[in-house]
């Protein structure tokens, strides 16, 4: 799942190059570009050591990744700017809650993924910082920013329900799996949320009732 996931995160930053408003925001994009095809790879090798037929296993997660791709803004340079800044990081909050549920291989393996990502994760928020220059952009954020978390949402919850894969890595039966699905989702909801405080796309008062 997390390698065909970051398949397809490297395919929309290279995507987006082709957008960039300049040279310089081109070659910055164009490195985050190539961090993720280098995780990708770590990713694919690690499970090619686990199975003789990786591309056939993430081959079976196509179907969740591609409906939130497919949902990405990703047709211009704000659309583009909004999904690395809110979409992306959604996945890295769930690679980073599933580490330590992993054997040490695998754990270790994602964690190499993950190092410098506050460093691409900062830059992502700093562009689009950048772009917020009116209400009206402000507005068009934050109905993009809905309609990545509504998606990533039910995608995940369409995960849950579909695989027992979840269960087995939550060691957690059925009933008790469902408690820990609903709270992993709160932790990414969490973490969702307080980027958008960071851009002023909501105010914390009003998040505080939740």
């Amino acid at each position: 799942m997390l390698a065909y996931g970051q398949l397809r995160s490297f395919g929309a930053m290279s995507g987006a190059v082709r957008f960039a408003p300049d040279a310089r925001a081109a070659d910055r994009i164009a490195a985050f570009a190539r961090r993720e095809h280098d995780a990708y790879q770590l990713l694919h090798d690690h499970l090619a050591e686990l199975t003789d037929l990786p591309t056939a296993a993430m081959d079976r997660q196509k179907g969740l990744f591609d409906q939130f791709f497919g949902r990405a803004p990703l047709d211009d340079w704000f659309g583009a700017i909004v999904f690395f800044a809110f979409g992306i990081p959604l996945a890295r909050d769930f690679m980073r809650t599933v580490v330590p549920m992993l054997d040490p291989a695998s754990g270790d393996v994602v964690l190499r993924t993950l190092q410098d990502r506050a460093e691409v994760e900062a830059a992502a928020i700093g562009l689009l910082r950048t772009e917020l220059t009116s209400d009206a952009l402000r507005e068009r954020a934050r109905s993009i920013v809905a309609d990545l978390l509504g998606q990533a949402l039910t995608s995940f919850q369409q995960a849950a329900g579909d695989s027992d894969a979840l269960s087995v890595l939550l060691e957690a039966e059925d009933d008790e799996a469902s408690v820990e699905v609903r709270r992993l989702a709160m932790g990414l909801l969490s973490a969702h949320r307080g980027r958008l405080v960071e851009l002023r796309l909501e105010d914390p008062e009003d998040l505080s009732g939740d």
